[in-house]
């Protein structure tokens, strides 16, 4: 029997799907998941949304949104050390976007779900869930 996670993180796309309320956009695995675990993400989600504020394909204050979202949603930003990110995110060649890299590198240094809708997400992480 899998043992049940205790915390899921959350990429980008589902912290913004969670911010702004659509919850019913996320799929059955990840709605379950998310009402019985505590929910956390990686502060590379606010770089990312920072990222793209600056080229134009956000158009929220990164800042603001991201601050609303951990204080209305009750997610938990975690507090893992840069250092010990980029140590996991190495042995994940499988991708050359380095947000992905250091957001799934955060959720293995937890042993944790990973709310993603990313398909290469998907294909090359055991712990990705939609």
């Amino acid at each position: 029997m899998e043992a049940v996670p205790l915390t899921a993180f959350l990429d980008t796309h589902a912290l913004v799907l969670l911010g702004e309320g659509r919850s019913e956009r996320f799929g059955t695995e990840s709605r379950r998941l998310l009402a019985s675990v505590e929910i956390m993400v990686s502060p590379v989600v606010l770089f990312e949304l920072h990222f793209l504020y600056e080229v134009g394909r956000w158009q929220v204050d990164p800042d603001r949104f991201y601050a609303d979202v951990l204080s209305e949603c009750h997610v938990r930003e975690s507090p893992d050390p840069l250092a010990a990110v980029v140590r996991e995110a190495t042995a994940l060649a499988w991708t050359r976007d380095p947000f992905d890299r250091l957001i799934v590198a955060t959720a293995m240094l937890h042993g944790a779900k990973l709310v993603t809708k990313d398909a290469n997400i998907h294909e090359h992480f055991d712990g990705a869930v939609w």
